[in-house]
């Protein structure tokens, strides 16, 4: 998926292709139903560097641990994360924020959540 080009992450209307993904495990869904789908939109040559577009309805769910570092730009939604020590950071469209990787925080995703992300992957911590 490599490209030379300059590539658009849309932020506005229906995009399409996106499709159903897993990324909350089972046993990290506290309640609600995440149906979530997303779209890589590129990913660099080593596969390390990914970026696209991600969304789900409404859920709790926790991050035990997460597995690298990714950049979140909130397109659409209201997300409350909630640290380890229970301090709660208030997100809504518009917002941006790093998750790093490690993190162990929970998920309130109050409204139908639209994000674009950027991670960095585990891949790239061993080279």
């Amino acid at each position: 998926m490599s490209n030379s080009k300059c590539v658009r992450i849309p932020t506005k209307g229906d995009i399409p292709g996106l499709e159903p993904t897993d990324y909350i495990p089972p046993e990290g869904l506290l309640s609600g139903t995440p149906d979530e789908r997303g779209k890589s939109l590129y990913a660099d040559q080593t596969e390390q560097l990914d970026a696209g577009v991600w969304e789900c309805e409404p859920n709790k769910h926790h991050i035990e641990d997460a597995p690298y570092d990714e950049f979140v730009y909130l397109i659409e939604g209201h997300i409350d994360v909630i640290d380890a020590d229970g301090g709660i950071e208030t997100y809504k469209a518009g917002d941006s924020f790093v998750m790093p990787r490690g993190c162990k925080c929970t998920w309130d995703v109050k409204e139908p959540v639209r994000k674009l992300y950027v991670v960095l992957t585990h891949e790239a911590y061993q080279g």
